[in-house]
């Protein structure tokens, strides 16, 4: 009896200890609101290409001057390149100082952060969309923020 009591023991444990990877991934709508889109016009500081996501940095000046620093999270690099974008064009086209719109859903915690939905250019009027950069939304149907209902 003992000992099937531990051959039944081990397997739970190892079941367990297989399935707890499964859920170390998060999904989206815990760390961002899904419900809500931001549009932030600023100036890129950094893009990081890089595992578990690649990480566009931001700066976004209000109307009173106040610069506040943003984050974008992204695809990891594969997807990026499973889209046919690469490292050297993602830092050509994300370069410090580049103007651009990003568009993406905001952090719940409130944090200068969002999920990447897209980004636009202001030169050039490239874009990285269609969810190639991220997986945040545009959410149709949901408020947006940062936009005029005109």
């Amino acid at each position: 009896m003992r000992t099937k009591s531990a051959v039944v023991l081990a397997s739970v444990l190892s079941l367990v200890a297989v399935a707890v990877p499964l859920f170390a991934h998060h999904g989206t709508a815990i760390f961002y609101d899904i419900h809500k889109v931001l549009i932030l016009k600023g100036t890129v500081t950094s893009f990081k290409y890089a595992n578990p996501h690649s990480q566009l940095y931001f700066d976004v000046t209000d109307d009173k001057g106040k610069v506040t620093h943003w984050a974008a999270e992204m695809r990891n690099p594969r997807n990026l390149e499973s889209y046919g974008h690469s490292l050297k064009e993602l830092n050509e086209k994300f370069a410090p100082g580049t103007v651009l719109t990003v568009t993406g859903n905001p952090s719940r915690a409130g944090a200068p952060v969002v999920e990447f939905g897209k980004a636009v250019r202001a030169a050039d009027g490239w874009c990285l969309c269609n969810h190639e950069g991220g997986i945040g939304s545009e959410a149709p149907g949901a408020p947006i923020e940062g936009q005029d209902d005109n």
